[in-house]
């Protein structure tokens, strides 16, 4: 098993509760992260957890495959959102996201640990950090356009 963590960041023209609203609000997360297909909240939640079954697009060299994993909000501040995901056969990603307000909007950071069985692990950690840059862009043009429509 390998772990590496990694960091992103963007400024939004937006409120903290705005941005706060959107990443905990899975619903929205279909428009905004560029490899759901498709999204299904758990019958199955711990307590005061929310929980997702999300099922992604992949590619692979020519090879395009769907993978399905659990999501799991496990608690959202005014500030911040934690995560966790699992895929099998090893892959935990979480998530860390916080809040912070800078002149007239807020600046996201996330830091995200993903640890994977060592030869899923640089695919997995390459595909979430593409993931991450495009979700990022994704979630200011969301705020800053469509959430205000």
């Amino acid at each position: 098993m390998k772990t590496r963590t990694f960091e992103k960041e963007i400024f939004i023209q937006s409120d903290a509760a705005t941005v706060i609203n959107v990443i905990a609000d899975y619903a929205q997360h279909p428009r905004i992260h560029p490899r759901i297909i498709k999204l299904e909240r758990a019958k199955d939640e711990p307590a005061g957890t929310k929980r997702y079954y999300i099922t992604d697009s992949r590619k692979w060299g020519p090879f395009k495959f769907k993978s399905k994993y659990r999501a799991d909000i496990i608690s959202v501040t005014e500030d911040t959102v934690h995560t966790e995901a699992y895929q099998p056969p090893g892959t935990f990603v979480t998530n860390l996201t916080k809040i912070t307000p800078q002149g007239t909007g807020v600046r996201l950071h996330e830091t995200i640990t993903m640890r994977a069985p060592d030869m899923l692990y640089e695919y997995a950690f390459q595909q979430a950090k593409s993931a991450h840059a495009e979700i990022l862009e994704r979630i200011k043009a969301f705020v800053e356009l469509e959430w205000k429509i």
